[in-house]
């Protein structure tokens, strides 16, 4: 649904906008259709960092894609799988209630969350569906 692309090291912006023209063209990322195909784009100059005696090579550029798509819901319905075990046997909840959150709270944020990705997901395929109709 959304895509950032984040350069760092040794890039020129005319590269950069070029291989997004490239990601737009080749269509290699499938964007909803209700969703405009913009990028967030960001460059820092700086080399990559690395940790001495790390296990990463030292290079002088590297990208970073943060992007956020539907397929997450599997994932979280898996996890809400594990909350829900987890929150029947009222593991942790102590030390959030002490912090000054109510035990209905938990319940009705993994709701909320699920809601959202059903939404969107549900969204998303009808938008498929009426592309395929054409």
């Amino acid at each position: 649904m959304a895509c950032c692309l984040l350069y760092r090291g040794d890039f020129v912006p005319k590269d950069v906008n070029a291989a997004i023209a490239t990601i737009k063209t080749k269509r290699s990322i499938q964007f909803v259709d209700w969703f405009p195909t913009g990028f967030k784009v960001g460059i820092n100059y700086q080399p990559p960092n690395v940790v001495a005696c790390g296990d990463l090579a030292k290079v002088q550029c590297a990208v970073c894609k943060l992007s956020n798509t539907t397929a997450i819901a599997e994932a979280w319905a898996r996890l809400d799988h594990k909350f829900d075990l987890m929150y029947a046997k009222h593991a942790f909840v102590h030390w959030y209630v002490g912090e000054g959150m109510e035990e209905g709270e938990f319940a009705e944020a993994m709701a909320a969350l699920e809601k959202d990705y059903e939404e969107v997901g549900a969204y998303s395929a009808d938008a498929e569906d009426e592309g395929e109709e054409y």
